[in-house]
């Protein structure tokens, strides 16, 4: 599969909690079968952005966003109907073949939402054209930029 071409939109994150407040942003977009692809470096808050969204959603008590770098796949209750949301790191796969082994494409047709992070590793794993992409890069001045690329009316009511 291709990567999505919507148009684009970015925004400055100043810190930490400004990327986890653009996550619980997102979430008032995302609706049931959304999927969203995230690249950006080590470090760039990809799970941080994850944690406000997967929050926003309605994360059930006591549970915690942390990164699937070693389990791959994490799914969470929400009390959202996008629920369960599949957060899934693609860092330790080589490629395409890695993702059958996973259960990868049996959770993208299961989960109410999906959260790809290192999309970029492995192309195929794109499920089609409807899905969002977004990057999170370090800005010169401090902080992150994010880059929002999804559908025209997802990026209006993003504002």
């Amino acid at each position: 599969m291709s990567t999505p071409s919507h148009p684009q939109a970015t925004r400055h994150l100043a810190d930490a909690a400004a990327t986890e407040r653009a996550g619980a942003a997102l979430a008032a977009l995302v609706t049931p079968g959304t999927f969203i692809g995230l690249s950006g470096d080590l470090g760039a808050g990809k799970t941080t952005l994850i944690r406000g969204l997967v929050g926003a959603l309605g994360l059930a008590r006591g549970e915690e966003v942390s990164s699937p770098t070693y389990t791959l796949i994490q799914l969470y209750a929400v009390d959202a109907p996008c629920s369960p949301v599949a957060h899934i790191d693609l860092y330790r796969l080589e490629d395409a073949d890695d993702l059958e082994s996973t259960g990868y494409w049996d959770v993208v047709e299961e989960a109410g939402l999906l959260l790809v992070e290192w999309i970029e590793r492995i192309p195929a794993a794109w499920p089609g054209p409807q899905a969002w992409s977004l990057r999170l890069d370090y800005h010169p001045d401090g902080g992150r930029l994010l880059t929002l690329q999804a559908p025209a009316p997802i990026l209006a009511r993003w504002g």
